[in-house]
């Protein structure tokens, strides 16, 4: 009997994962992440539709269901299983994405710094230029679209605004608007700006130098314990077999 059933299980779930593709736009509509447009170039949608191409045979396994016993846990399971597959691709790119961040909170500031000095005697347009040669390689193709939108309109917010948008860093964001502000105000708010724009980048590149010490700190910290784990392993390891054999004489006698 459970053999007819797997059958028309596996029927269905081949119907499901192969031909019902009306399916697909429902599930993508559900599965979708909010940010997944943030971290790729090409489009999320087609991106998603990889995804889920790749993870629907998954689905194929509900034909061992009646195997089981229609268990709730195995179908579960088999769920649980087709979202891992379907998450796997985004949460490399999550991944990826934190270590930029990390890397773009050391690099920028160093780089904003560099900006201010050429801004003394240049342009807020004439310093991005020149200071392309020295930018970090994660800001590059975003500098180059900022450079690119100043020069056609040098008054609105909107390019500042969109400078390296994806990271959602208020940092940055707040360095472009005093950025903004130091191009389209007169002269004589502009040392003000400058000074603001110094005390900014200032305390970001502290406290970035101060939380990648205490990250290493505590990396040693860990490796420090694992000694002290090892000791204490075979301490209880010991005691066990002291333990195990006191109580063996005790059976003996």
């Amino acid at each position: 009997m459970h053999i007819y059933e797997s059958l028309i299980c596996f029927a269905a779930c081949l119907l499901l994962v192969v031909l019902n593709k009306s399916v697909d736009g429902f599930l993508l509509d559900l599965l979708i992440e909010g940010d997944l447009h943030e971290l790729v170039h090409e489009d999320p949608f087609k991106l998603a539709a990889k995804r889920l191409k790749k993870a629907k045979p998954v689905l194929l396994l509900i034909t061992l269901w009646p195997q089981f016993g229609y268990s709730i846990f195995w179908l579960g399971g088999v769920g649980g299983l087709f979202m891992l597959v379907y998450k796997q691709a985004y949460l490399a790119l999550k991944r990826v994405q934190k270590q930029r961040v990390n890397q773009l909170k050391f690099q920028f500031p160093i780089w904003l710094r560099q900006l201010q000095i050429l801004i003394q005697t240049n342009t807020v347009v004439t310093s991005l230029i020149l200071s392309t040669q020295t930018a970090p390689q994660l800001i590059q193709e975003d500098l180059s679209i900022l450079i690119a939108e100043i020069e056609e309109d040098a008054i609105h917010l909107t390019p500042y605004m969109n400078f390296l948008k994806a990271y959602r860093l208020s940092e940055i964001e707040r360095a472009m608007k005093l950025l903004y502000r130091y191009n389209t105000v007169g002269k004589e708010d502009a040392y003000v700006q400058f000074n603001r724009m110094i005390q900014t980048t200032t305390k970001w590149l502290r406290s970035e130098r101060s939380s990648r010490a205490e990250s290493k700190l505590m990396f040693f910290q860990w490796w420090g314990m694992l000694p002290l784990l090892g000791v204490t392993v075979l301490f209880m390891a010991i005691m066990f077999e002291i333990i195990i054999n006191l109580f063996g004489e005790g059976v003996k006698l």
